[in-house]
């Protein structure tokens, strides 16, 4: 049984991880790789991902995901890029980077495996084919699949975001992870850990996962907010594969393109310069959105400003394929070029 225990400082400044976090991400993608995930889409997922790893890239996967034993490091969960955090944790002291390895590493014994122990001691060409190796496995492993990744935490925050508004920290908490419970001031979790943490002022941070299908994750440094992983629920997939436009599948390509647009503020005129439409049709799509609740417009003096709702924004956030750490932003153009491109959903 894992044991959370709360002080009312530590319930008000629980919180829910932001932005999926890419080196725990990996950390369980790695773990899958050598173990399998227990998910409908995993085998599909290990065996894509698996013959895009090179060969020479093997060893790291087997040093990140080869032993695992319950730790894990808050630290990790600080940034929402892959090379900045690699960055972040080995500008720490030597001791303070062994920790962080040891827990990320999780090997028994000797603390941290072979390679990763050699490039702590100075050793170039060890740190050169840890970091090359790591960047790699990511490629193949992780950002692929990033889209859904992120989506899937998206939705979970939206999920317990109206249950932390509707009823409270406690039940959000409690609804977080099947089967979790209130004694008292302290969450119980089912878990094979036995295990008490005392949050003592520091906070709880909330992390959903994708590649981790066991039970939930605790992990504690002094003066960080505790992390508490848990595995992202089984409705929640990830696509391995070509994947249609989920977004435009529903509203059309047009339209999706239109709302996408609109994840900032344009007029009337900018949307059909932006996409290459007319201005009466750009006018129709708008019109259509606002009448969903997706588009809220406002008059200023001659033009029309219309601009995404939450609704309209949550849509957007959840069907469109985000840049993953290190990976590509596709802007308006090539939004406008994929309307014009498809022409026969117009």
């Amino acid at each position: 049984m894992l044991q959370i225990l709360f002080s009312p400082d530590d319930l008000a400044s629980t919180r829910f991880l932001a932005e999926p976090a890419p080196i725990l991400e990996l950390k369980f993608a790695a773990v899958g790789l050598r173990r399998g995930i227990r998910a409908p889409w995993g085998a599909r997922w290990r065996g894509h991902a698996l013959a895009a790893i090179p060969m020479p890239a093997r060893p790291a996967v087997r040093q990140i995901g080869g032993h695992f034993s319950w730790a894990l490091s808050p630290t990790f969960a600080a940034s929402a890029d892959l090379d900045e955090g690699m960055e972040t944790t080995l500008g720490f002291s030597p001791e303070r980077v062994r920790q962080e390895m040891a827990l990320y590493f999780s090997a028994p014994n000797s603390g941290i495996p072979l390679l990763p122990r050699y490039a702590l001691e100075g050793d170039r060409d060890a740190g050169r084919v840890l970091v090359h190796g790591t960047k790699t496995v990511f490629t193949a492993a992780v950002q692929p699949y990033w889209a859904d990744v992120r989506a899937n935490h998206h939705s979970e925050l939206a999920q317990h975001g109206r249950m932390l508004a509707c009823r409270g920290v406690s039940a959000a908490l409690s609804a977080v992870i099947p089967g979790a419970r209130w004694r008292g001031d302290r969450l119980l979790i089912e878990s094979p850990q036995d295990r008490t943490v005392r949050l003592d002022g520091r906070g709880l941070l909330i992390t959903p996962t994708a590649f981790w299908t066991g039970p939930p994750l605790v992990g504690e440094l002094p003066d960080q907010p505790v992390l508490l992983a848990y595995p992202a629920p089984a409705v929640l997939s990830i696509r391995v594969g070509a994947e249609p436009d989920s977004l435009a599948a529903v509203l059309g390509v047009r339209r999706a393109a239109v709302l996408r647009l609109l994840s900032t503020e344009h007029t009337t005129g900018d949307i059909a310069r932006q996409l290459g439409i007319s201005a009466a049709s750009a006018s129709e799509h708008s019109a259509a959105l606002r009448a969903a609740r997706m588009v809220s417009s406002r008059r200023d003096g001659k033009a029309v400003i219309h601009r995404a709702t939450p609704l309209g924004l949550d849509l957007v956030r959840l069907n469109t394929p985000a840049p993953s750490p290190g990976g590509v932003q596709h802007g308006p153009n090539h939004v406008a070029s994929a309307v014009r491109r498809d022409s026969r959903s117009w």
